[in-house]
């Protein structure tokens, strides 16, 4: 006589069910974290520009120096406006005027409009407050003054301050 093997291979209902509930709950702790990474590559990527844009402004602070503190500066064919302090300044006290010194000192592909601007199409933005430029990487968000990231610069001192970078 034949035994007949009745037997199936496969998993049960309850398993892919099982599996499926498994899959969702990680799926809910993981996402969370993913999606703060974008926030803290935004954060990164200000802090990196940060440094970049105040290493350019030293640079042209000791070329004002070397050459002998006059009122502006002219590197590679291009005449920068420096502050009476030796920092690079702008020619206009407006949004526009940061926008300037930022295209004077940064060799950067980086797009960036006077706020508030085109926040969907532009990654950066420039904004005069008072004495400072502030630069705002809204990466196509609406800006928050407590979660998006920027910096200030002072052309007067060539210092300023970075925010919402931890």
């Amino acid at each position: 006589m034949h035994s007949v093997d009745t037997r199936q291979d496969g998993f049960t209902l309850i398993e892919l069910i099982a599996v499926i509930v498994l899959l969702g709950v990680l799926s809910a702790i993981a996402l969370p974290k993913f999606v703060d990474l974008k926030k803290d590559a935004n954060k990164a990527v200000t802090s990196s520009v940060m440094g970049s844009f105040y290493s350019a402004a030293n640079q042209f602070h000791l070329q004002w120096i070397v050459k002998g503190q006059s009122a502006s500066i002219t590197v590679a064919g291009q005449s920068v406006p420096m502050s009476s302090t030796g920092y690079p300044d702008r020619s206009t006290a407006d949004s526009t005027g940061c926008i300037e010194i930022w295209s004077n000192i940064m060799d950067s592909d980086i797009d960036i409009v006077v706020y508030p601007g085109a926040s969907s199409v532009s990654e950066w933005s420039a904004l005069r407050f008072g004495p400072a430029c502030v630069y705002i990487n809204h990466n196509g968000s609406t800006f928050s003054n407590t979660q998006t990231p920027f910096f200030s610069y002072f052309p007067s001192t060539g210092t300023g301050a970075g925010f919402n970078l931890d």
